[in-house]
């Protein structure tokens, strides 16, 4: 079993253009709390990140880890109530929805998104090759990341996603032609979420936000997870770009909330987190069950569920499901193994890719770090 998470670090390693220098020689560690300290604590003493936030699940067991500062210069460090951004993780929750839907008969995976946009005059398509729901969810829509209106009417670089309403989606795709044949090619795509998630809401006659709540968090009971936070939310961990300076946070609209515009804290993460580990029966749990089984094999081993990350070992067909968020000044991480009973989730609130200059995933790398952590101690 400890090939599927050792496999997983190799792959990453082997995605390194340069041997970095980013920890500080810590004392070998001789227990799970001192291994994830020595992950942590030297990012924060070389100035990697302002703070992390550190969760993990063993075997039905949680602990938590706060290192560095919420906000810069106070000395505060976060707690498990802390918010932040948690960017595309909210890929997986869209998911789940979408999966919700399939398991109440509203909808098929394979059902194609034009059926429910009768109003429009075209929509996107190959030859006459539709896209179909599964493809917004696994990325082979064939549709791009960003549509190439996004940088109109209002655009603010520091809060990209604010501006793209209802009608710029519907221009954008009523004049869009596919550049190749939906599920033949994966290509990572913001605008693909944002239309499952505002397809979503569509069809069930009302807004993301409220299924979200509705399906998702109030059932599991995250009473700390939003789409915005309002200005009289105090324990917010503010967000810092690469070069430590802070950012605003992202506001998102009807069109791009499904892609990566929730906010949420360590303790709601953890909530999250066990459900996929552990999917209660009935629906919710049919729904995420569903929303881990594989639908594209096009990387092969390493494939896409709905919206999750797959690490397929080969050995034993084991594996580590995963996914990870950025936005400009946060990072996070979601990863776990279902044989193994272990997880973990990571919450930075600093854009560490950019500080260090990384040239893969750092999240990614920590993640799987703090899960090969968790089965030697």
């Amino acid at each position: 079993m400890l090939l599927i998470i050792g496999g997983l670090l190799l792959l990453v390693s082997c995605n390194k253009k340069d041997d970095l220098t980013i920890e500080a020689p810590f004392p070998s560690p001789q227990n799970l709390d001192q291994a994830i300290a020595n992950l942590f604590e030297p990012m924060v003493a070389g100035d990697t990140t302002v703070g992390v936030s550190v969760g993990i699940w063993n075997k039905g067991k949680v602990a938590h880890y706060f290192y560095g500062e919420k906000e810069k210069g106070t000395g505060e460090k976060p707690d498990a109530n802390t918010l932040y951004e948690i960017g595309s993780i909210t890929k997986t929750m869209t998911s789940i929805l979408l999966a919700d839907m399939v398991i109440d008969g509203t909808l098929s995976l394979e059902d194609p998104v034009e059926d429910y946009y009768p109003e429009m005059a075209s929509f996107p398509n190959y030859q006459g090759q539709k896209i179909l729901f599964k493809q917004l969810a696994n990325h082979t829509s064939a549709l791009p990341n960003i549509p190439d209106n996004f940088d109109q009417q209002g655009f603010r670089e520091d809060n990209p996603f604010a501006h793209y309403s209802r009608a710029m989606l519907y221009d954008f795709l009523e004049k869009y032609q596919l550049l190749y044949q939906p599920g033949t090619k994966e290509e990572y795509s913001n605008l693909a979420y944002g239309l499952l998630g505002y397809s979503i809401a569509k069809i069930r006659n009302g807004n993301l936000e409220q299924q979200f709540g509705e399906r998702i968090f109030e059932p599991l009971g995250m009473e700390n997870t939003y789409d915005q936070i309002t200005g009289d939310a105090l324990n917010v961990a503010p967000a810092y770009n690469g070069r430590l300076r802070r950012v605003p946070m992202w506001d998102f609209t009807e069109t791009t909330l499904g892609a990566g515009g929730i906010k949420s804290s360590l303790k709601d993460m953890l909530l999250y987190l066990e459900a996929n580990l552990v999917p209660e029966p009935g629906s919710l749990g049919q729904a995420i069950q569903l929303s881990h089984q594989t639908t594209q094999e096009l990387e092969y081993p390493l494939v896409t569920a709905l919206g999750w990350k797959k690490f397929i070992n080969e050995a034993n067909q084991s594996e580590l499901i995963w996914h990870n968020g950025g936005t400009a000044g946060t990072v996070s991480f979601l990863g776990f193994s279902k044989e193994l009973g272990i997880g973990v989730v990571l919450l930075f609130n600093t854009e560490i890719n950019e500080r260090t200059g990384y040239p893969g995933l750092l999240e990614l790398d920590k993640g799987v770090q703090v899960l090969n952590a968790m089965m030697r101690y």
